[in-house]
């Protein structure tokens, strides 16, 4: 099968992840798989890489995207019609709502009376989700043209991928609907020993890990180590990595002795503190966005065997409570820092063992992307049926 990818971005992060470890697995179980995306790096060139075997097709945005946000830039947008593929795919699938990658694969859509499939992967509610209060101009332009296309979308994709239930409930469109998780890759456990001498871990350090991107509830951690401190468990500390330092100085992060920042890591380094830590952290507020989305670092944790304490929001709620050493707690700030002393308290007396080969059979990249190909087998046969009908 020839599947081809349209995003509008391509940096290492946020869902960038859940469409390349497809793209890999897809290859693996033998099929061809391009990637065409945008760059938000206006300073950058069309050009081709290759990434962990994948193909990536890269068109940089417009200056133009300064003004409108490069995700919905019209300029940058019909840039990618000029670089549209020079081949034909069996599917088409279209990754976010936004008008970068709309644009080519909504173009494609309507020239080809072929047999490929327009497919959509929606991963987060942006609408009333993370978009919610507009405060200028440019943000009020970036949400409307979002909520425009994450209503119309549906509506025109012959087949719709989730990673949420949630999602898949707002889904009113007569439209095949799957969930697609965001896995992870089998791999040998990491020795923790090696790893912690590697980053400087002290041996008598209970160490709480954040690890990502999305930082809009790290205060709920700060406080939480802060209660531990208070409460005499003062050989907790806490290492941070992911958010932009800039982020973290002007809320004081930074100054606190129990708080260690690495800096924004690769994705591999990132690997090997997820795998170090005594704990990991996924606070989530009891929100739309929180509760559409799968946080990627869930696995992340996991599979290397570090437990984690999360919030019961979403999807992953659901998945912790077939993971020993998922640890659920409440999802507002003030019950979640005081449930995070139990488990701390827990952990330090009685360590757990996570069983990941019991995980692999359900979630791994392979699992999920013949779940993907089964998907896309049958969006096209029922294509073909409504063909006939007609």
């Amino acid at each position: 099968m020839r599947i081809a990818f349209f995003t509008q971005y391509s940096s290492l992060n946020g869902t960038y992840f859940r469409w390349h470890n497809l793209a890999i697995a897809l290859k693996n179980a033998g099929h061809e798989v391009d990637v065409y995306a945008g760059d938000h790096n206006w300073k950058s060139a069309v050009r081709y890489e290759q990434r962990d075997g994948i193909d990536y097709y890269l068109v940089p945005a417009l200056q133009s995207a300064r003004i409108f946000y490069s995700p919905n830039d019209p300029l940058s947008s019909l840039r990618r019609l000029f670089k549209l593929p020079g081949r034909q795919y069996d599917v088409y699938h279209l990754f976010q709502p936004f008008l970068q990658a709309y644009v080519p694969w909504n173009f494609l859509r309507r020239k080809k009376r072929t047999k490929a499939i327009f497919v959509y992967d929606w991963d987060d509610l942006w609408t009333g989700g993370l978009y919610n209060n507009p405060v200028d101009i440019r943000q009020r332009y970036m949400a409307a043209v979002t909520k425009y296309l994450e209503k119309k979308i549906p509506q025109k994709a012959e087949g719709i991928t989730v990673c949420s239930q949630f999602l898949a409930n707002k889904i009113t469109e007569k439209r095949p609907v799957h969930r697609i998780y965001n896995g992870f890759w089998p791999k040998p456990q990491p020795d923790r020993t090696v790893l912690r001498k590697k980053w400087s871990l002290q041996p008598d350090q209970f160490y709480l890990g954040y690890v990502g991107k999305t930082a809009d509830e790290l205060h709920w951690i700060i406080e939480g180590i802060q209660s531990l401190h208070k409460k005499g468990y003062t050989n907790t500390s806490l290492i941070i990595c992911g958010p932009p330092r800039a982020y973290l100085e002007e809320r004081g992060v930074l100054a606190l002795p129990y708080v260690r920042y690495l800096g924004e890591l690769s994705p591999a380094e990132a690997g090997e503190i997820s795998a170090s830590v005594d704990l990991g952290m996924i606070p989530l507020e009891n929100n739309l966005f929180n509760q559409s989305r799968f946080p990627i670092k869930f696995f992340d944790f996991v599979t290397v065997g570090t437990p984690v304490f999360l919030s019961a929001v979403g999807e992953i709620a659901i998945i912790a409570k077939q993971v020993r050493g998922a640890f659920t707690g409440p999802a507002n700030k003030e019950a979640w820092v005081s449930e995070l002393t139990a488990v701390v308290q827990n952990l330090q007396q009685n360590p757990v063992t996570i069983d990941v080969e019991n995980l692999k059979e359900q979630f791994s990249w392979p699992v999920l992307a013949q779940a993907l190909l089964s998907f896309y087998t049958t969006v096209q046969q029922e294509k073909i049926d409504e063909h006939k009908e007609r």
